[in-house]
């Protein structure tokens, strides 16, 4: 009877084993993954955006009510791999109702990180309030804050 697989070893089986795992290990460096992209066993990394606010630790948990709230400036990141225009909103939604308090669009080259600070300010009404950024492409982030009159505003 003819075998249509080659029989393995245990040592054979063993020694499978650990190349793959040392390949699988390799290919989590920065040099074993261009070695696999040049080799054409392995695609370029995925593309992304990063998104974030510029000071996370300064934004607002309680603000006075009747003030003005100016939106946080927030940091765009363009890791595609092209030049990519980015199209951006900043959101307030309070006491049930969502309004776009800033706009603006904004190119950046491979890499380019820009932060903008919108060029608005938005009455702060009493209650919970949520203010978002959102870009053309899906990504967001947010904050919730609330807007009391037991804080001073001075």
């Amino acid at each position: 009877m003819t075998r249509l697989f080659p029989r393995f070893t245990s040592s054979a089986t063993a020694a499978l084993l650990g190349a793959v795992v040392v390949a699988a290990l390799g290919a989590q460096t920065e040099q074993g993954g261009h070695l696999l992209r040049t080799a054409g066993l392995a695609g370029a990394p995925a593309g992304y955006t990063e998104l974030a606010f510029a000071a996370p630790q300064a934004l607002p948990a309680r603000m006075p009510a009747t003030s003005f709230l100016a939106p946080p400036s927030f940091t765009i990141r363009n890791v595609t791999g092209r030049q990519r225009e980015y199209g951006w909103s900043v959101r307030l939604t309070e006491s049930g109702r969502t309004r776009t308090v800033a706009g603006g669009r904004v190119t950046l080259a491979d890499g380019q990180p820009v932060t903008i600070t919108p060029p608005t300010k938005a009455l702060c009404e009493p209650g919970p309030i949520t203010l978002g950024v959102l870009l053309e492409g899906g990504e967001a982030i947010a904050f919730r804050a609330t807007c009391s009159a037991d804080i001073d505003e001075g």
